[in-house]
């Protein structure tokens, strides 16, 4: 039975029995993997610590051919992004980040840039505030990387370059037209947003997180990000409906 020790972010865990837990975890060099915690739920286990959901941390464990659940042998943190006494917003949006990889990354499909968007942005919100304009990032490129994300830079009807001009995104159809080719049919993304998309495919999260926008900039590609996952996930993420209510009234 291989040994395995890999880069690891904990996505969430659940019992397995009144004494261990099944981990769910994006690695670097594996992608989404899960494993038993043997002992975790005991008072006195090492374990209980290391491997809570948006930990960072250095995983060792064992798994057989044929089977989708290892064994951890071992975990030791590299960095705990929510700490000892995170604020609401934060753990709210890192529990969002999570759920919303753990439905995009197929379990065992090797993911090495979801894994690089997951960490930068957990490190970015934990320099910081968490902002709408961080989660919109997330949401974004989780879908460019899923392949999810239409090209919306020309009109598909015309060949107009439109980013810079704002279009209207037919979610279905995963075009972009111009006003006139639209016909007024689609979801409006107005110039300002348009270029806020721009920034985000240039920027690292840090960067665009600390930008200010025009108003209804964010919430045009807020409104965006939704219908294109909702249209793929078929469902609403419980965590996101935390999430919107800690962020009201900003």
């Amino acid at each position: 039975m291989p040994l395995h020790e890999l880069e690891a972010i904990i996505l969430r865990h659940y019992p397995l029995s009144d004494a261990d837990r099944v981990i769910v975890a994006l690695t670097r060099e594996q992608g989404k993997v899960r494993a038993a915690a043997q002992g975790i739920r005991k008072p006195k286990s090492r374990l209980a610590g290391c491997l809570e959901p948006s930990n960072h941390v250095r995983l060792q464990f064992w798994s057989r051919e044929g089977r989708d659940l290892g064994r951890v042998r071992s975990a030791e943190v590299i960095h705990s992004f929510l700490g000892r006494d995170p604020d609401f917003g934060r753990m709210c949006a890192f529990s969002y980040f999570a759920e919303l990889v753990n439905e995009l990354v197929p379990e065992g499909q090797e993911s090495p840039a979801m894994f690089r968007l997951l960490l930068s942005s957990l490190q970015a919100g934990a320099g910081r505030p968490v902002n709408r304009a961080l989660v919109c990032y997330f949401e974004i490129w989780c879908l460019k990387l899923g392949g999810l994300l239409p090209n919306y830079a020309y009109c598909s009807g015309c060949g107009k370059c439109v980013k810079d001009k704002g279009f209207l995104a037919w979610i279905e159809a995963g075009q972009a037209r111009c006003p006139s080719c639209a016909e007024g049919r689609g979801l409006p993304v107005g110039p300002a947003a348009a270029a806020a998309l721009e920034a985000m495919m240039a920027s690292p999260p840090d960067r665009f997180a600390a930008l200010t926008f025009p108003a209804g900039a964010l919430e045009d590609l807020e409104r965006l990000s939704r219908r294109l996952l909702g249209m793929h996930l078929d469902k609403q993420l419980k965590s996101y409906r935390i999430l919107r209510e800690a962020f009201q009234g900003e």
